[in-house]
């Protein structure tokens, strides 16, 4: 169980509906984008700006780390899959080697 009060990975609640299957078939991520973003003291995403608006940040659905092509071009990002206040699903992630937030 994780102490961060964004990550939720406790159980269903009892009466909740289930998750189902997506029927979508798998698509690409979209060209990464410049984001601004605020985070908390321990470097979680609280709120992002986009088109001008403020949005807080409810829940931190996933987090991963991707290291890749350290023989090429390295590749260091933290990615979270993000809910926002307005119920829209966003994913983001943290450049670790350049630095900067990025959305996809």
């Amino acid at each position: 169980m994780s102490d961060h009060p964004f990550i939720k990975d406790e159980p269903p609640k009892p009466g909740a509906a289930p998750m189902k299957p997506s029927t979508e078939r798998l698509r690409p991520l979209r060209t990464p984008a410049p984001a601004r973003v605020q985070v908390d003291g321990e470097g979680f995403p609280v709120e992002l700006l986009r088109r001008g608006k403020r949005f807080r940040v409810i829940s931190v659905r996933e987090r991963w780390r991707i290291d890749d092509e350290w023989w090429r071009n390295p590749i260091s990002r933290e990615y979270y899959a993000l809910v926002l206040e307005d119920g829209r699903p966003v994913i983001l992630y943290k450049d670790l080697l350049g630095g900067g937030w990025f959305s996809q």
